[in-house]
């Protein structure tokens, strides 16, 4: 996906992010970057809109979202293309008082056209 002028602005605005880094290209450059600056929470259109594989636990029909971890590398830059690849990460069973609870980590990882690694995003989620 690129990572278009509208979206930024949009989300700088959204986050009220006042840094001129996300709005004016001659100060993002002056603090050398390659160019205008989107805000990290850009990420979630990516994140939302990238193709999902299926978990394929054999059990459970609920899936409760546990937690994110986040890791910042180098900035998504207005023109950027970014591609996000998934993999599950960890799948474990577990068993309680209640029965089985299944616990798998995914991995996304953004990267830019130029192979740079943006961002990483770990997720939790828990079937039951």
């Amino acid at each position: 996906m690129a990572v278009e002028f509208g979206a930024a602005r949009r989300m700088a605005l959204a986050v009220e992010a006042d840094d001129p880094i996300y709005f004016d290209e001659s100060a993002a450059r002056a603090r050398s970057y390659r160019g205008l600056v989107a805000p990290w929470p850009l990420l979630w259109s990516y994140f939302f809109n990238c193709t999902e594989y299926e978990h394929g636990f054999p059990f459970g029909k609920a899936t409760v979202h546990g937690q994110d971890d986040y890791e910042f590398h180098v900035p998504l830059i207005v023109g950027d293309s970014i591609t996000v690849h998934t993999a599950i990460t960890e799948a474990r069973i577990k068993h309680g008082r209640s029965g089985r609870l299944g616990q798998i980590v995914s991995e996304r990882r953004f990267t830019n056209q130029r192979g740079e690694l943006c961002a990483v995003l770990k997720t939790t989620l828990f079937r039951r």
